[in-house]
């Protein structure tokens, strides 16, 4: 119903004729109620005035007599023929958006034409959701209207499915079922696709159509979080913004726990098309013959983090607190023990060392005493050739070891004795004699907890890839760490394939990210350049560090909070993706802390999901708004007066009432089709439908050719070579 008849029927005609036609106008301009669902009543005056046309052009002095000029003849069947387009025009606008409710358009884009810009990011087609926007949903739910919802089961659109069946089966009435099967808004009965979810919930704002939606470069700082169920759209979302990064020469690190092969080939052949293959690593745990290799503790800025690095993957809640400080301490004596002797701190090493601490005290005590600053201690202590007097207390069996200490390999003892007896003073080896003068047995049950942690780490194809052997000449496979990436404006796959062995995908990616966020701490307070001489620094180029951590739950960790609150100054732009808020909460078994890492995410990408907390971190966010709701009210009042010639009077009235509703109901968030999302940015809500990128002959069908690209290009150390010459690619565009 138009809204001058629906505000013609709520106001007292008795009133001042002025003051209701006023009133009348200001609503009908401003439609309180749309009625987009209505019958489209325009086609009737559109064919009416095309009709008029006609009959003035055929027999113009049936209208017009005597007057009839050719001049005037023209003039009027222009203004018929120009009003009929438009009724026409406006019929087909309502007919559209009423066929948009079940068959949306198809999104797909080719990657060669993906917007790219150093000032917007394109996250899809969509529009601002308003107050409007949610009446037309809720109007689309409305009883009256549940015809169109329920159009596949009316008998129109079952008869014509079965025609159709029926006419293909002859060559000569095929024709006729291919007219009906026309999906087109000119056909009332065109078959629905099938769609996961509701496609209405987008439908209503094509009204006024859509536009693409950007999120502003200078916002990405603030992080963002994309939720979404399995299976809807996220690692399609994550290739589309990887590719732009990709292509505007940002440093792009991408965490992947499932290891999914077509990000995989996405990122390699977008680094290809960038000119940026040199750039560009892969680490894979399931396949370790093209991985890059990795040391997650072998770089760091102080020598007690590679012992919280560890330290952090081990439970701490409660009695296990203790235990984790045992395990930190004795890391980090062995740590410094490996750094003093100018050997590289590996899982491997570690694990070697932690399980057996005899060798390594031999081997640092010895390092201690042929310093010449222990050879004068060791002469006044009567220790004239420690190595003589050494073995001499091997050999001596009138000498016994401690009873804490009868395990213990001899030698190592003897070295001992020899160091508290010459009262050497060296906190390193301090702490390694106090730990060697531990029960054996004792001490490892206080650091129980270590070992299986190293076990996973070093064993299978992860040995290799995160304990590499520096000396191995042999082994083309490049070794990269997150200074070399940052500083040479590096591409970065991590594939950990968690479908495979989920505890090993944890904990290496929890050692990576760990290493991350402390590099990002250390970017943050000296920059990309320190260490390197002045010269070499102005070659280097400033980028943005952009990282992208797919089934984040399975990466987040207490160090996340820091590197969420802080790491955008260090030029870290976060997107995670992930499937509901409870897998955060479980990750750190406690909600306060999820909540910290959630407050940490200003911008929010909502596609479907099946939990309604969090549904709620984007409905939460939202105001309520008022509807418009028309109701009818009819009444019959007798007429009680003999003489009234009228037996009762009649009332029926039209009113608008409004009443206030969530901007977003919580319901809607769970029947989103896959593609569609709801975005915050920038303080603004969108609806978009996310784009995907065709299916093309660009994209192989497995990894045959990357493997057969990254042995040529890690056999040639192409990753490595001289990169403070590479070229700043936004710079020379």
């Amino acid at each position: 119903m138009r809204s001058n008849q629906i505000a013609h029927g709520e106001f007292d005609l008795s009133a001042d004729t002025k003051v209701v036609r006023h009133i009348i106008r200001g609503m009908s301009k401003n439609h309180p109620i749309q009625q987009l669902l209505r019958y489209p009543y325009e086609w009737a005056s559109a064919a009416a005035y095309f009709l008029a046309c006609a009959l003035v052009l055929m027999s113009p002095s049936i209208l017009m007599g005597a007057l009839n000029t050719p001049s005037l003849t023209y003039s009027i069947a222009l203004g018929l023929a120009l009003r009929g387009t438009q009724r026409f025009w406006e019929t087909r606008k309502l007919l559209t958006y009423q066929y948009g409710l079940h068959v949306l358009p198809k999104y797909e884009i080719d990657s060669n034409v993906i917007p790219k810009s150093k000032e917007n990011l394109f996250v899809g087609l969509g529009f601002e959701w308003v107050a409007r926007h949610t009446q037309r949903r809720i109007d689309f739910d409305r009883l009256e209207f549940d015809h169109h919802k329920t159009r596949h089961e009316q008998l129109p659109y079952k008869f014509f499915r079965g025609f159709e069946k029926l006419f293909r089966r002859w060559a000569i009435t095929a024709w006729l079922g291919w007219i009906t099967s026309r999906e087109s808004w000119v056909n009332p009965w065109a078959p629905i696709p099938y769609v996961e979810g509701v496609p209405a919930i987008h439908a209503v704002g094509l009204w006024e159509g859509e536009n693409p939606i950007n999120m502003r470069q200078a916002e990405r700082v603030a992080h963002t979080l994309v939720a979404g169920t399995t299976r809807v759209g996220k690692t399609r979302l994550a290739e589309v913004f990887i590719t732009q990064d990709i292509h505007n020469n940002d440093i792009v690190i991408v965490f992947d726990p499932k290891g999914d092969a077509d990000l995989l080939k996405r990122m390699y052949l977008e680094a290809k098309k960038a000119n940026r293959l040199h750039q560009f690593y892969v680490f894979h745990l399931g396949y370790p013959d093209i991985s890059a290799r990795y040391n997650p503790i072998g770089t760091f800025g102080r020598i007690t983090e590679p012992a919280s690095r560890i330290a952090s993957q081990l439970p701490g809640e409660g009695a296990s607190a203790a235990f984790r400080e045992f395990t930190w301490r004795y890391v980090n004596v062995l740590s410094k023990t490996l750094t003093s002797l100018g050997e590289t701190i590996t899982y491997d090493n570690l694990l070697h060392y932690g399980a057996d601490i005899d060798p390594l005290l031999y081997r640092y005590l010895e390092f201690i005493f042929d310093l010449p600053a222990s050879e004068e201690k060791l002469r006044r202590a009567g220790v004239q050739n420690w190595r003589k007097a050494l073995a001499s207390m091997v050999e001596d069996t009138s000498l016994r070891q401690d009873k804490t200490q009868a395990t213990r390999d001899r030698k190592a003892w003897a070295a001992a004795q020899i160091f508290k007896k010459a009262d050497l003073r060296d906190p390193v080896a301090n702490a390694l004699v106090k730990t060697f003068e531990y029960e054996k047995s004792f001490y490892d049950k206080l650091v129980a907890s270590l070992f299986p942690l190293l076990e996973k780490l070093t064993s299978g194809p992860a040995r290799e890839l995160l304990s590499p052997d520096y000396t191995n000449l042999d082994d083309p496979r490049p070794i990269f760490d997150w200074d070399e990436v940052i500083r040479t404006g590096g591409i970065v796959y991590v594939g950990l394939d968690a479908l495979s062995d989920a505890e090993v995908a944890q904990a290496v990616g929890n050692s990576m990210f760990s290493d991350l966020t402390s590099r990002a701490g250390a970017i943050y307070k000296y920059g990309t350049t320190q260490g390197l001489s002045p010269e070499l620094a102005a070659l280097a180029t400033t980028r943005k560090i952009c990282l992208h951590a797919d089934e984040f739950n399975e990466l987040v960790g207490k160090e996340f909070i820091p590197m969420a609150n802080k790491a955008g100054g260090a030029g870290f732009q976060l997107t995670v993706y992930t499937q509901t808020l409870s897998d955060i909460v479980a990750r750190f078994g406690d909600s306060a802390r999820a909540g910290q890492v959630i407050g940490n995410l200003g911008n929010l990408i909502m596609l479907r999901v099946k939990e309604p907390a969090t549904a709620e971190l984007l409905t939460g966010l939202q105001p309520e708004v008022e509807v418009n709701q028309l109701t009818l009210v009819s009444g019959v009042v007798d007429d009680t007066n003999p003489e009234s010639f009228n037996d009762f009077v009649s009332n029926t009235q039209q009113r608008i009432s409004s009443r206030p509703v969530p901007l977003i109901p919580i319901g809607d968030m769970m029947i989103l089709p896959k593609g569609h999302a709801y975005a915050m940015l920038g303080g603004k809500l969108y609806k978009l439908r996310l784009p995907l990128f065709k299916d093309t002959s660009e994209l192989p069908k497995n990894l045959d050719f990357l493997c057969t690209r990254m042995r040529e290009t890690y056999s040639s150390n192409a990753a490595n070579e001289e990169w403070y010459k590479l070229p700043d690619i936004s710079a020379v565009s």
